[in-house]
């Protein structure tokens, strides 16, 4: 149970009912990292919003999307996003124990294809450091295929992880349930 109290779905009403519900039926639970955001109904749906762009990205795979959660996760110390993050890469992706654990040690070892890999190379090189960022960062990922908007969104994607992790371990949620 996280340190402030939140809206469990069977308790909840209005906005914050409508959102468990589509989550539900997305997920077929609601994440307690989710729960946590009831607190704050606007902001729950502004973090289920950037949630579905990154699942319906048009250009990006949903397995990046979760790599680079993966990842973030990893640097903030998050226990419940790691957790959770890499149980959807092998639910959902098929990743291996063995495979999730050569990624954490080295992004360029993910299965990905090339822009993508790319991506999440330089995404975790900025979340590490925010300042590191050159134009010839931004030139390769142009010339591995990427463009200004996925660029963006991968790195949006990824800072917007690193707050949540930040959020969840102040409020101790819980990293052994979902």
């Amino acid at each position: 149970m996280p340190l402030i109290h939140t809206v469990t779905p069977e308790n909840a009403t209005g906005q914050v009912a409508e959102t468990y519900a589509q989550i539900k039926a997305a997920f077929g639970f609601i994440p307690n990292a989710i729960q946590l955001d009831s607190i704050n109904p606007a902001h729950m749906a502004r973090h289920w919003a950037g949630i579905q762009d990154a699942v319906g990205h048009k250009t990006l795979s949903g397995e990046l999307f979760t790599t680079i959660r993966l990842l973030a996760s990893e640097i903030e110390h998050c226990e419940y996003c790691i957790g959770l993050n890499a149980g959807m890469l092998m639910q959902m992706h098929g990743r291996s124990v063995e495979e999730i654990a050569a990624i954490k040690a080295d992004p360029a070892a993910a299965p990905l294809n090339a822009k993508e890999k790319a991506l999440l190379v330089y995404v975790t090189k900025i979340l590490k450091d925010s300042n590191s960022g050159t134009a010839d960062d931004i030139a390769a990922l142009h010339a591995a295929g990427a463009d200004d908007r996925e660029i963006f969104d991968a790195l949006t994607h990824g800072a917007g992880q690193i707050a949540s992790d930040i959020i969840l371990n102040a409020f101790k949620v819980d990293p052994d349930m979902h």
